[in-house]
């Protein structure tokens, strides 16, 4: 059963995002305090500072030699049958490609982990949870996103 504390904790971790979110739609759309160039910049900046930093941040914090084997090892296990049956529907369909096999093995296996599932996880399920994350983060940084 969820209780009230529960909900708010998954309130304190989600509603800032959207909150954000919401206000920069807004400065774009309604308030036109943004250019759509000016978006773009700021775009370009969280992806080449803000996220690896959040990212280098996560990582320096992780002790590998304390990480739970049997979750990294669930999670590689995942990404290799997922790899497999899009590789099999790229064989089989007509319309399987690489490209969109590329694409549909990052949607389902590289999700956004770091800005929203640490803290929502670590809301709804405690900190155990959060650190679990914390080592998906940290393998898909060193071993899946350069590959």
């Amino acid at each position: 059963m969820i209780t009230l504390v529960d909900f708010y904790h998954v309130m304190t971790a989600v509603v800032p995002f959207y909150v954000a979110m919401i206000l920069a739609y807004g400065s774009v759309k309604w308030w036109k305090i943004f250019t759509p160039n000016q978006c773009s910049g700021i775009n370009r900046f969280v992806a080449l500072f803000a996220v690896p930093l959040l990212s280098s941040h996560f990582i320096s914090t992780n002790n590998p030699y304390t990480m739970n084997l049997r979750f990294i090892a669930a999670d590689t296990l995942q990404k290799i049958i997922v790899l497999a049956v899009l590789a099999v529907w790229t064989k089989v369909s007509k319309r399987g490609c690489l490209e969109w096999t590329i694409t549909l093995f990052s949607l389902s296996t590289l999700p956004n982990t770091l800005v929203m599932g640490i803290p929502l996880l670590k809301g709804m399920y405690g900190e155990f949870s959060g650190s679990l994350m914390v080592q998906i983060v940290v393998l898909q940084c060193i071993i899946w996103y350069p590959s």
